[in-house]
């Protein structure tokens, strides 16, 4: 350590003499006209044109009015006492009473804050989300336990992305898919991919290799193994990254009221631009609200978990 301050310090003072405070332009390296290239021709290959699938904007569009629309005009149109009555039957299975009551109060406490109809306009966004990130982190959760080449290679992926902040998600989407709910949701999926492909992979590595074991000696397929003993048996792995999607997906959903997502995200982004501590503050009190709920019926209590073990 002494060795290393000593060179530290010789190397400050040397630079210093040399002028050398400021970074030399001449091994800076400009990356921003390649990266509007590369912009220019995502807009000009894959927004529109695309044979069979149409492009970006298409797929945008469809998602928009074939799942996102259909979940928000079926939550909109749900009575207030009915959704209430689902969040508590959703968390008293996943956990107790209390949970249901945690559960139903904060989405009461949306309603009484007024904001009842963005929150479920966020909420189905935050649902369709999900769905996708977990059908799509599952699938690749299970190719990586199963072949060890591939987690190797979806390491330092995984790693890069979960250090990147959320609003650099937002930058690609918005030139891929254009302004909306669904650049919103494509945003939270890839934020919340790397969360739940590592911990699904875990869960179901660390299943006991005896029961993968008995399980191949008395001649289940590969299909078989994942269907009847690794999920079972990583339940509670795969209950955490249900847990997390959702979380993650959250935050994200919220932020891109700043690409046109709406509801909850708009109200908190009109609120920081127009000074309206009312409004924004409403609108963060229910985004706490709604993510207590999801939490509360997306995480099993420890009581549970013991009585179904």
């Amino acid at each position: 350590w002494t060795l290393a301050a000593a060179v530290t310090a010789a190397a400050a003072v040397a630079g210093r003499v040399a002028g050398g405070q400021v970074w030399p332009d001449d091994l800076t390296v400009a990356i921003a006209g390649p990266v509007n290239t590369a912009k220019d021709w995502m807009v000009d290959h894959l927004y529109t044109g695309v044979p069979v699938v149409g492009g970006t904007a298409d797929l945008a569009s469809h998602f928009t009015s074939g799942v996102l629309n259909p979940l928000r005009g079926g939550l909109t149109g749900l009575p207030w006492w009915s959704v209430l009555l689902i969040v508590a039957a959703l968390a008293w299975t996943i956990g107790t009473w209390r949970t249901a009551a945690t559960a139903v109060l904060a989405m009461a406490a949306i309603g009484v804050l007024g904001v009842w109809e963005p929150s479920m306009d966020t909420l189905s966004q935050v649902i369709a989300a999900v769905a996708v990130t977990l059908v799509i982190g599952f699938g690749v959760a299970v190719g990586a336990a199963r072949s060890e080449r591939l987690e190797r290679l979806l390491r330092p992926v995984l790693d890069v992305f979960q250090t990147m902040p959320q609003f650099v998600y937002l930058i690609p989407v918005v030139a891929l898919f254009g302004v909306g709910r669904a650049p919103a949701a494509a945003a939270a999926v890839v934020y919340a991919l790397p969360a739940v492909i590592r911990i699904t992979t875990q869960g179901l590595r660390g299943v006991d290799p005896a029961a993968m074991e008995c399980a191949r000696s008395l001649g289940a397929t590969p299909g078989q193994q994942l269907r009847q003993v690794q999920i079972p048996l990583a339940r509670p792995s795969l209950l955490l990254a249900v847990n997390q999607a959702v979380v993650l997906v959250l935050a994200v959903v919220i932020i891109g009221g700043l690409v046109g997502s709406g509801a909850l995200g708009y109200d908190v982004v009109f609120g920081l631009a127009q000074g309206d501590l009312a409004t924004g503050l409403v609108a963060g009190a229910a985004i706490v609200c709604l993510g207590l709920m999801l939490d509360r019926v997306t995480q099993p209590t420890t009581r549970r978990q013991r009585q179904e073990s």
